[in-house]
């Protein structure tokens, strides 16, 4: 449903951690089989409606854009290392709460909810928060990639 591998592998761990969740009321759901896959099924609906897939989305093929540059020839490689320092250098001066929401999201992994219970924020604000860093995120991946195509010719 997700067409994308590692957003697919988040939604199974979101989905087995809600499911743990429950696991209390689990005994009352006369098919567990049948819950389980409704829940799965609801979850990457509420994903995909969410304005946020798809600023996650272009980020995600973005991404994919620049690890297939790099492996292409040693000097893409380097260009690919280049652009990751730039996102990480950009994500360091970020201010708080967005540089540790950044952080958990893009390389903890962690989920919109886990993000904002570590945090003490609502869901909400830290779905808002990710989506305005993954827009500015994916402008200067952009424009990165811009400038070399430019550089090339």
């Amino acid at each position: 449903m997700l067409k994308n591998d590692s957003g697919a592998e988040d939604m199974v761990q979101d989905i087995y951690l809600k499911l743990w969740e429950e696991r209390e009321r689990l005994d009352e759901v006369r098919s567990p089989k049948a819950y389980a896959i409704r829940v799965a099924r609801n979850h990457c609906l509420d994903k995909l409606k969410s304005p946020a897939s798809q600023l996650k989305s272009d980020l995600d093929s973005t991404q994919v854009e620049v690890l297939a540059d790099a492996w292409s020839d040693p000097h893409e490689q380097l260009v690919a290392q280049e652009k990751e320092e730039k996102l990480k250098k950009w994500a360091s001066g970020l201010k708080e709460p967005q540089r540790s929401i950044f952080r958990m999201r893009q390389y903890e992994m962690l989920s919109n909810q886990e993000t904002a219970d570590r945090l003490g924020l609502e869901e909400s604000t830290v779905r808002s928060a990710l989506s305005r860093l993954r827009k500015e995120a994916r402008s200067l991946l952009l424009d990165e990639t811009n400038k070399e195509k430019e550089n090339k010719r």
